[in-house]
């Protein structure tokens, strides 16, 4: 084990079920652990190291596999990335209609309460339904950014790990998300606070699609007419690459 960890990662290490580090795990790489396959009673793990993150510095997330594919990097994760920037950048003439010019950013939710009780709700129905098991733990300040610090592949044919965490973090400030989980091209999101309006939620509807289009293709039933009123109703989001 590193010699530069903390007392208190040390201990944490210790008591997690059997894994590894992965990296160097030292400044300006964060520490990064994986467990060595699925974990039993993952949601409660995941659950417990979430409570735990201000006191450990160390992020949770449910892995649908026991994946050493992660390359930790230190940096800003992409603190220089917009994702009004990004979302403008992708726009084209027919991207989402009604709308035939990129109508900015969704607006925000009238108040966000609950976040983490929400997403401790998300990963016990991801991990109950066998969609990720195996656990990880990253040392970032906030969910958001471990896609950026693990250099997150998932969606490497459509934008940067850095672009994805600036979006993520917009996210997070105006509807309430966190990161619950990652795949090989899959990510799980909680949501604590859903648009309200039409328009807000169709605005919205438009960010998925510039993040991540492979989604509405990937699945034949969904109605893209009425994907807006979906997310009026949704607690969790879920996006897949190609």
């Amino acid at each position: 084990m590193p010699e530069l960890l903390s007392e208190v990662l040390r201990q944490l290490l210790d008591d997690l079920p059997p894994g590894r580090l992965i990296g160097p795990c030292h400044h300006p790489h964060p520490v990064v652990w994986m467990s060595d396959g699925p974990v039993t009673d993952a949601a409660d793990w995941w659950k417990r190291l979430h409570a735990r993150h201000c006191e450990t510095g160390l992020y949770p997330l449910l892995l649908e596999y026991p994946d050493d594919s992660f390359e930790p990097v230190g940096g800003g994760y992409g603190a220089d990335a917009d994702a009004g920037s990004y979302f403008r950048s992708e726009w084209t003439d027919d991207s989402w209609a009604p709308f035939k010019e990129w109508p900015g950013l969704a607006a925000p939710a009238a108040g966000v309460t609950d976040a983490e009780v929400c997403a401790g709700e998300i990963a016990a129905a991801v991990a109950r339904d066998g969609r990720a098991r195996c656990l990880a733990l990253v040392q970032v300040a906030r969910g958001a950014d471990a896609p950026a610090a693990l250099s997150w592949l998932g969606m490497k044919n459509h934008m940067t790990a850095q672009d994805l965490s600036a979006v993520l973090r917009s996210w997070e400030h105006r509807f309430g998300v966190r990161v619950v989980g990652l795949g090989h091209g899959s990510l799980y999101l909680s949501v604590a606070a859903q648009p309200t309006d039409a328009h807000q939620a169709r605005v919205l509807a438009a960010e998925h699609y510039l993040c991540c289009p492979d989604v509405f293709y990937e699945d034949p039933d969904l109605d893209w007419s009425t994907y807006h009123e979906e997310l009026m109703q949704r607690r969790e989001w879920r996006f897949w690459w190609d």
